[in-house]
């Protein structure tokens, strides 16, 4: 029920950039997601980095699975993503906010799409505007301070399953509307262009 909904700010139920990557570390080889590369939770690219390459002095940021990045540059361009499985030795750009819920506080998946709603993206980007930045930046004090309602664990986690099952499914309709384009074209090609049997 909304009336068991407890008010608190984010910083008290999850922690920003716990984990830094030091060269020290040596690591054979690095997975590298940059700021750019990630959009709405979409993943468009990431660089292998080999041991003896070019580390980009941003590779930085470790994820753990489950942990949300967050661009703190821009806000309203929506380069946020959720790291469910991390990939082997991955770091993330400084230019990403890491945050992690404290487990036993809140569920991850609830802090995501809690963070991702367009009202909290807005606020986000109208704090970053006024920031002292040459763009609109925000700082991970700035979403350590944001007031949030949030349910009891078990219903936040049941909220979390059922918006997860609605991604699942717009992500499969996507993937397979990009199939049927696909061969839509190849048909066309084939009788318009190549002028086949």
């Amino acid at each position: 029920m909304a009336h068991e909904w407890t008010s608190c700010r984010l910083g008290d139920v999850a922690i920003t950039n716990p984990d830094t990557y030091s060269t020290k570390e040596n690591w054979p080889f690095v997975e590298y997601l940059d700021t750019g590369n990630i959009t709405r939770g979409t993943v468009s690219g990431i660089q292998k980095i080999n041991r003896g390459e070019p580390l980009p002095s941003r590779a930085r940021r470790k994820v753990l699975p489950y942990d949300i990045v967050y661009s703190s540059v821009r806000p309203i361009n929506r380069h946020y993503g959720l790291i469910s499985n991390p990939l082997p030795r991955m770091l993330v750009s400084t230019g990403f906010v890491v945050i992690r819920a404290k487990r036993d506080r809140a569920d991850s998946r609830f802090l995501y799409y809690l963070l991702t709603q367009d009202p909290v993206v807005n606020t986000l980007q109208v704090i970053g505007e006024h920031s002292t930045s040459a763009y609109p930046a925000i700082k991970p004090s700035d979403i350590e301070s944001l007031e949030c309602q949030l349910p009891p664990l078990p219903e936040q986690k049941a909220i979390a399953h059922v918006l997860g099952s609605l991604d699942d499914k717009i992500e499969l309709n996507r993937q397979m509307n990009a199939t049927l384009e696909a061969m839509a074209q190849a048909l066309f090609k084939s009788w318009f262009v190549d002028f086949d049997p």
